[in-house]
């Protein structure tokens, strides 16, 4: 049976265009899913046409929710396809902009670095990541792009576009669940493994027992932006802060944009300490290892306890109020 089919991407003009030309090579209707759609159930495109005799061709808008709009339209299913413009591939992803100008405060879309997070995103949640405009960029330019791509989503197809029909002719995977087919999830779960691989291109994971200093991490986290173990393109993982005791964090960076939010209170099931993943363009991991070991707390502040972690001086944003799971030091 036919699956619907995603068209996603940060491009608007190149993702519509490229929308608009796979509906007409396969003869089906074509639907455009923005942000204010998936507020409310009634305006949602359905995956077929009103006489079912058709599956749509669905352009998710630039500043849609991706993974709301896939799962609407048959989830894991779906043949997502992420557009990107090997003109400024890579520059997508380190992009500072946010994802939608006047926003309410609260919308993420107006963060830094929403724009980026929404290319990456993409990426990650593709089955196939396709690239327009290449035919003018140079080919070792073309090998660093496709590897970046493939170790953000080593599930992908990844190819250079020359029709639509061509790029959905091979086969792609849609075994298991959409956020599972991240390179940093794979990562975690010892399944990356990236079909397209470059020297230039690498993804690491990144464990340590220890809590962060707040104030350490906020150094360390200006120093790799600077370049001190070189382009870090992408990390997300779990981390947590000895300064706010008992909870998981959730930690994902794009570009310079980065974000640590709580997940909830930290039974110990999640591990210890940290298990993160980067992706990066000529890396250090010795240097990046060392310099997030260097904001992991010492001997003598792990066991001064957590009574002492939250004197810590902590520079980083604030979170919402979460209950702490760590048991009161006169139990």
């Amino acid at each position: 049976m036919p699956r619907p089919i995603a068209i996603m991407g940060v491009c608007a003009p190149e993702r519509r265009a490229y929308a608009e030309r796979a509906a007409a090579a396969t003869r089906r209707p074509l639907h455009t899913l923005r942000h204010t759609d998936l507020r409310s159930a009634h305006t949602l495109p359905h995956p077929r046409t009103r006489t079912g005799s058709d599956i749509a061709i669905v352009d998710m808008g630039t500043d849609a929710d991706l993974i709301h709009g896939l799962t609407t339209q048959g989830g894991a299913q779906v043949e997502a396809v992420c557009i990107v413009d090997a003109r400024h591939m890579i520059g997508d992803l380190l992009d500072d902009a946010p994802l939608a100008a006047s926003v309410r405060p609260g919308d993420t879309r107006g963060d830094v670095g929403a724009r980026a997070r929404q290319a990456a995103l993409a990426i990650e949640l593709a089955t196939r990541v396709v690239w327009i405009n290449w035919e003018t960029v140079p080919t070792a330019a073309l090998s660093v792009q496709m590897a970046l791509a493939s170790h953000l989503n080593p599930t992908a197809v990844v190819r250079l576009s020359r029709d639509p029909v061509d790029d959905l002719r091979s086969p792609a995977q849609h075994d298991g669940e959409l956020l599972e087919r991240a390179g940093w999830v794979r990562a975690l779960n010892d399944e990356h493994d990236p079909f397209m691989r470059d020297n230039r291109v690498a993804t690491v994971r990144y464990e340590q027992v220890r809590p962060f200093h707040p104030a350490r991490l906020s150094t360390a986290l200006d120093r790799l932006d600077d370049g001190a173990a070189g382009r870090l393109v992408r990390s997300a993982g779990f981390c947590r802060l000895a300064s706010r005791p008992g909870i998981l964090a959730k930690w994902e960076h794009i570009g310079s944009a980065m974000w640590i939010e709580p997940l909830g209170t930290d039974d110990g099931r999640m591990g210890l300490g940290q298990e993160l993943v980067f992706t990066g363009l000529d890396m250090s991991i010795p240097r990046l290892s060392h310099t997030l070991d260097a904001a992991a707390l010492t001997d003598d502040e792990l066991s001064a306890g957590p009574s002492a972690w939250l004197t810590f001086d902590d520079p980083l944003p604030a979170w919402p109020a979460v209950e702490s799971s760590i048991p009161d030091a006169t139990d």
